[in-house]
């Protein structure tokens, strides 16, 4: 066999290297402030002004972030605005080309400031408007998101507080179909304190919410807990609703102590 197809082969067989330029090294990311009054998640909604978006990108790029936390499939009732792709906001309906174009231009802005993408696809508070137990819809959902998106996504997050509303079973399902589709790194996360979803097979690593107001010594504590027990990088998601106060920093630098592979709310 020519030795240059078997370096290819081999290297297709390493765990990364599928994708070895879409590992994010530094993860750090803001995607709450003012007391969660705004919302980085949801800055791809199409009933979010293009002022806003820009105004909560930049506020990211002062907190020292390196990438962001988007909604990309579906999300209608968590937070401020719509993050959908569909007429009417009807899920698995029919695609609206208009906010596909406007989820696609913002999210090349967002590349164009040197900032990863971790696309986040199902939300919490949405079950008025999604029949969470049809898989198959869902993973009808996920495979648009994933044509139309997934050239500026690095890594994906399966659901925000996944064990509200999907099975452990099924969200194993949809992380392998997203990398079955992508190839690219998947991660869970949870209502305060659990992440045994994240034991499943398919998620590489866990998306951690230690619950607000907690202590740095709890934060250090129970990371380094999560990551011996799912012997898996943990990223500390979720753990003040100001990213940019002197106790989210605390918090974050905290979790990295612990040995978080990065953090979602800010860190100093």
């Amino acid at each position: 066999m020519n030795k240059s197809i078997c370096v290819v082969i081999g290297c297709l067989l390493m765990t990364g290297c599928l994708t070895p330029n879409l590992t994010i090294k530094d993860h750090r990311a803001s995607f709450l402030f003012d007391n969660a009054g705004t919302r980085v998640m949801n800055i791809l909604a199409h009933n979010i002004s293009d002022s806003q978006f820009e105004g909560t990108l930049n506020r990211c790029i002062g907190n020292g972030d390196k990438l962001v936390y988007l909604f990309t499939a579906y999300n209608k009732g968590d937070g401020p605005g719509t993050t959908s792709f569909y007429i009417d906001d009807k899920f698995n309906g029919t695609i609206d080309n208009n906010k596909v174009k406007l989820m696609q231009k913002r999210m090349k802005k967002i590349k164009d400031k040197k900032l990863s993408i971790v696309a986040w696809m199902f939300a919490d508070d949405n079950t008025r408007n999604v029949n969470f137990k049809d898989t198959a819809a869902l993973k009808n959902c996920l495979k648009t998101a994933i044509n139309k998106f997934d050239s500026y996504i690095s890594e994906y997050v399966v659901a925000l507080e996944a064990d509200e509303y999907l099975s452990s079973g099924q969200v194993e399902e949809l992380a392998a179909y997203i990398k079955k589709e992508t190839g690219k790194p998947v991660g869970s996360h949870q209502v305060p304190g659990k992440y045994n979803y994240s034991a499943n097979k398919s998620i590489d690593k866990h998306y951690h919410q230690y619950g607000f107001n907690k202590s740095n010594s709890y934060i250090e504590k129970q990371t380094k807990l999560i990551k011996a027990a799912l012997n898996k990088p943990v990223v500390a998601a979720e753990y003040d609703m100001s990213s940019d106060s002197a106790g989210a920093k605390s918090r974050g630098d905290a979790a990295m102590k612990g040995g978080a592979s990065g953090t979602g709310n800010g860190r100093n």
